[in-house]
């Protein structure tokens, strides 16, 4: 009877904790990638007749969750998505946020993603959370190189003799 009591104190204080531990959570976006198929249409799914299914796009989407508290959401927040695809091609979208609970999903048919951030930031166009996909990594603009690296003097190589 002993073990009995203690197990259970013990496991009523394994869920207090672990309830307190969530009510403390930080993040406030959840994201989410996954491909985008005919499964998607309901017509495939109650097998009816649907045009859409012969020539429907394949694709990737975003699912992005947010949950702001009042503090936070009180700030004119908006999302910045920054999607980079295969192709090296990168796409930006603008999202005002309405609602201090919502989800919203940006498709991108025809198209891979390599890698995304999702920024939010207040009306003073400060960042005040990020997620960041695993392989986000600054973009390197080779143009912008070339030019710095052109402005610079040629100097000749010590090998070169003159003949």
């Amino acid at each position: 009877m002993l073990l009995g009591e203690y197990m259970w104190r013990g496991g009523a204080g394994f869920v207090m904790v672990l309830v307190f531990c969530m009510s403390c959570y930080k993040d406030h976006l959840y994201v989410q990638q996954e491909w985008v198929d005919c499964h998607f249409l309901a017509s495939t799914h109650v097998h009816s007749p649907d045009p859409r299914q012969e020539c429907f796009s394949l694709g990737e989407r975003l699912l992005v969750a947010w949950k702001f508290p009042n503090a936070l959401f009180c700030q004119n927040l908006r999302l910045i998505v920054t999607v980079r695809f295969w192709d090296q091609s990168e796409e930006q979208i603008v999202t005002t946020v309405q609602k201090r609970w919502q989800y919203q999903a940006y498709d991108f048919l025809d198209r891979k993603i390599l890698t995304y951030r999702i920024q939010v930031v207040n009306g003073y166009d400060e960042v005040v959370e990020t997620w960041e996909h695993h392989f986000w990594t600054k973009l390197i603009d080779l143009d912008r190189k070339r030019e710095e690296v052109s402005s610079q003097l040629i100097q000749g190589s010590v090998i070169d003799r003159p003949n």
